[in-house]
């Protein structure tokens, strides 16, 4: 086993390989985490160009899956128009009756609760068809609550940190 020696430490060179990887993977996994971030950004600001980029952004949102979840949840905030009243998401339920979900959504905010539900399966204040403003806040706070307990490692990102 070879030690490479320096500063008055020894080690040995597949500990230093291991070490940098392990830096390497950290590196690639933050780019990572910031490429989808501002993937999510731009495709949610789509949403309020014309029907077509929104319809495009929704699909392109729901193909990143499960890895922009929080990024998607930290653009619920957002309380402008959408571009359409219409968005429509292939039924995934294995009890569906109708392969398409229909919702006419006011807000980007409505759109994203009704795509979370669409990756998620979970469901709080019904928000999807339009809101009060105080059901878009109560919608956010629970949306936020269960993003920092599902992905506590991105508990601020829910936050939209």
């Amino acid at each position: 086993m070879q030690m490479i020696k320096g500063n008055g430490m020894a080690i040995n060179r597949s500990s230093l390989c291991v070490m940098a990887l392990l830096v390497l993977s950290a590196c690639a996994t933050a780019r990572t985490g910031e490429s989808v971030k501002i993937n999510v950004s731009r495709l949610v600001d789509s949403t309020t160009k014309s029907s077509r980029s929104q319809m495009n952004a929704m699909e392109e949102l729901e193909s990143l899956g499960e890895p922009a979840i929080p990024y998607i949840v930290s653009h619920l905030s957002d309380m402008r128009p959408v571009a359409s009243r219409s968005i429509t998401f292939t039924n995934k339920s294995q009890q569906s009756f109708e392969a398409f979900r229909h919702y006419k959504p006011e807000t980007v905010h409505d759109a994203l609760s009704a795509l979370l539900n669409q990756m998620t399966g979970q469901r709080f204040e019904s928000v999807s068809n339009g809101a009060t403003s105080v059901q878009r806040q109560e919608n956010v706070r629970e949306w936020v609550r269960w993003c920092k307990q599902a992905y506590p490692d991105q508990a601020t990102q829910c936050e939209g940190g």
